[in-house]
């Protein structure tokens, strides 16, 4: 029933792994704007919920910027502060963090563990520094969930995912120890 698709369009928010795809407004603002415009949210609140969000996750310097000269974290950060502005009940995380420096890695992080509160938030990662703190960690090989838990209770499994786990250090001690 197209009544009910309009239902679940409302109440989820997708931030897409490379947020270009995202993109409408020809300036920061435009873009936090655009889904707020799409849902009759009336013009004397906009700026308001705007600058609210651009705040939230840093970006309130860069309204009136356009978001392709911004880098991969600020354009991350960009689209969080659209979905967030809608107030969707279910956020879908498509590799966020995947175009982030180590920087914005952790602005967006931050930014998002607060601005994410109460809601159901699905994460889509590889960069397992993102789910180290998230409620359930789903491990799926081969399009089968192979594990399940948080965090600390997956590493003493000992199992697919603490062989996840110790791959991903040994490249983050790589990569910082040159």
């Amino acid at each position: 029933n197209l009544e009910n698709l309009y239902k679940v369009r409302d109440n989820i928010g997708i931030v897409f792994q490379n947020p270009d795809n995202q993109f409408i407004g020809a300036t920061v603002r435009d873009d936090i704007a655009f889904g707020l415009e799409n849902t009759c949210v009336p013009q004397e609140h906009m700026d308001e919920i705007i600058n609210t969000y651009a705040a939230k996750v840093g970006m309130s310097d860069f309204l009136d910027h356009e978001p392709t000269k911004l880098s991969g974290g600020q354009k991350q950060r960009v689209a969080i502060a659209g979905i967030l502005a809608m107030h969707p009940a279910i956020i879908i995380l498509d590799e966020a963090t995947a175009f982030a420096d180590p920087e914005n890695e952790h602005l967006i992080q931050e930014s998002f563990k607060k601005l994410s509160k109460n809601k159901t938030t699905l994460m889509i990662a590889h960069r397992l520094s993102t789910v180290v703190d998230v409620d359930k960690i789903l491990v799926i090989e081969k399009g089968r969930i192979v594990e399940e838990g948080k965090h600390s209770d997956l590493i003493n499994m000992n199992g697919h995912y603490k062989k996840l786990w110790d791959e991903y250090q040994k490249s983050v001690n790589w990569k910082i120890g040159g």
